[in-house]
This record gives C-alpha cells, sequence and structure tokens, in this order.
C-alpha cells in the first residue's frame, strides 16, 4: 500500500516538473532579445527620410546566435525598410552595437520622433528552421 502512494506521489511530481519546465520554455520566447535606439543624421527627402538607427542589441537568451539580421519594418508591420549586415556571432548573455542607414517614410519618422519604436527583429536560423523574434527597444542617447 505504501509503495503504490510512493509510486504515485513521485508520478505526480515528474508531472508536475514536465509541466513546469515546457511553461517555462514558452515564457522565454520573445523576452530573449531588448536594446536600445539611437536615431542620427535625418536627412528629410520630400516623403522619405534617410537616417542611422543606432541599435544596441542585448540576447537575454541561453543560447547564442549566429548570422542573424536585424530587421526593420514599417508600422504597418508589413513594409520591409530594410535588414543590417550579417551578426556573426551574438552571445548568450551579451549585445552587439549597430549602425545602419535606412529609408523610411516621414510620416514614419514623425511617429518615431513623437514617442512610436522602430519595429524592430531579429532573424536567425538554429535548429534546422528560422526564427524571427521582436526586439522591444528603448531610445537612449548616444551610446
Amino acid at each position: 500500500m505504501r509503495s503504490m502512494r510512493f509510486v504515485r506521489v513521485c508520478l505526480a511530481a515528474l508531472l508536475a516538473t514536465l509541466l513546469l519546465t515546457t511553461v517555462t520554455a514558452f515564457a522565454n520566447d520573445g523576452r530573449d532579445f531588448a536594446g536600445f535606439y539611437h536615431l542620427g543624421h535625418a536627412s528629410i527627402q520630400g516623403d522619405q527620410v534617410r537616417l542611422t538607427l543606432k541599435l544596441q542589441v542585448h540576447n537575454f537568451g541561453n543560447a547564442d546566435v549566429r548570422n542573424a539580421v536585424i530587421s526593420l519594418r514599417q508600422n504597418t508591420g508589413l513594409d520591409l525598410a530594410g535588414t543590417t549586415k550579417p551578426i556573426a556571432l551574438l552571445r548568450s548573455h551579451d549585445h552587439v552595437n549597430l549602425n545602419q542607414q535606412f529609408t523610411i517614410s516621414r510620416r514614419e519618422y514623425e511617429s518615431w520622433r513623437q514617442g512610436s519604436q522602430p519595429e524592430v527583429s531579429i532573424i536567425y536560423r538554429a535548429k534546422g528552421k528560422t526564427w524571427e523574434r521582436s526586439i522591444q527597444l528603448v531610445p537612449k542617447n548616444g551610446f
């Protein structure tokens, strides 16, 4: 009788451990990348603005990321403004600084100046799949 009770307790503990591990794995998705941005050298050309976007991207995940690119989309989420050159290696719990020129709509630029954030994501391959994760950004002057 006692041995059955012990087996049930062990099975329940194992099940709870598996469930918590799965929940933790899902909680990390989308929160692995964050950083800072700074807008510089803006040149207004009619309805377009050419600018330099300075980024500091932090990898808070538990895995290194290789050959990743950072993409910038206009706030509609559909219009790709461009991507950065590939990042050879972004180690876990480390960061990388990037400077890239982009051309965006003047409306997008004005939106950013009024407090909206650039829509930036990191794209990389891992475990045979292509991953695109949003990067949560906050403004920061000069870094």
